[in-house]
């Protein structure tokens, strides 16, 4: 791993992109469900609010998900 903001090299960029996306996979997914849950609790019975956790996770976990796997399978045949 390089120190430069920007690297130069393809491959770095694609390894930065999807480590990117991937922590914001992971905080979309981890914060859908721990608010929904949170706001189930302190709620008391506010089970749509967990529906709506449960949704925003599905969502941001498919989106970011999409994101990596169009990184990962693009094709530069540069040589």
């Amino acid at each position: 791993m390089t120190m430069q903001p920007r690297p130069n090299n393809p491959i770095e960029v694609k390894k930065q992109a999807v480590r990117k996306h991937a922590r914001n996979g992971v905080i979309s997914v981890a914060g859908g469900l721990g608010g929904g849950a949170l706001l189930w609790f302190v709620m008391s019975g506010g089970f749509p609010f967990m529906i709506l956790g449960l949704i925003v996770a599905v969502v941001g976990g498919v989106y970011n998900w999409s994101k990596i796997q169009k990184i990962v399978n693009e094709n530069h045949n540069q040589y």
